[in-house]
Formats: C-alpha cells, sequence, structure tokens
C-alpha cells in the first residue's frame, strides 16, 4: 500500500510538472524570445550548476603513497666557530 501511494504521487507531480513546462512552452513570451538567447542562458545555468556541484564535493585526499619532499632548515654547527679562524691574514 505505502508503494502504491509514493507511485501515485511521482506520476502526479511529473504529470503536473509536465503541463506545466507545455503551458509554458507554449507562452507568447516564450515564443518572442530567439533560440539562440534561450540555447545561451540553458548553457549558462548549465555551466553554473556544474561549478556549483564541484565546488561543493566533499574533498577527498589522494591515495597514492608518495614521499613528501620538505625544504632542509640551515645547519648549525654543534660547537661555536672561531671567527679569528675564518679570518684572511691581510
Amino acid at each position: 500500500m505505502k508503494n502504491h501511494n509514493q507511485l501515485l504521487s511521482f506520476v502526479l507531480a511529473a504529470g503536473i510538472a509536465g503541463v506545466a513546462g507545455f503551458f509554458l512552452a507554449n507562452s507568447a513570451f516564450v515564443a518572442s524570445l530567439p533560440g539562440d538567447v534561450i540555447l545561451g542562458a540553458g548553457a549558462s545555468l548549465a555551466l553554473l550548476g556544474f561549478a556549483t556541484y564541484d565546488y561543493s564535493r566533499r574533498y577527498v585526499p589522494l591515495t597514492v603513497p608518495t614521499r613528501v619532499l620538505r625544504p632542509a632548515l640551515p645547519a648549525t654547527p654543534d660547537r661555536p666557530v672561531d671567527a679569528r679562524k675564518d679570518r684572511v691574514a691581510a
């Protein structure tokens, strides 16, 4: 019984949407628009929808094992450097 009600609801919703679509397609407003304007608006909406879908996806990290390269820290000597050894005799 539950499945029949759900199926009837889906068919009714699709039918109402179809009737509304045919009603709008037959209106004077849509008939006055050029086809390229409708095609351009549809393509723009499709690109916007795809960009929104792509931006809202969940972040999935790569699973490829690889070495992480990190910059080397500057090396410090273990003992203090004698400044006199670094000087060149003049």
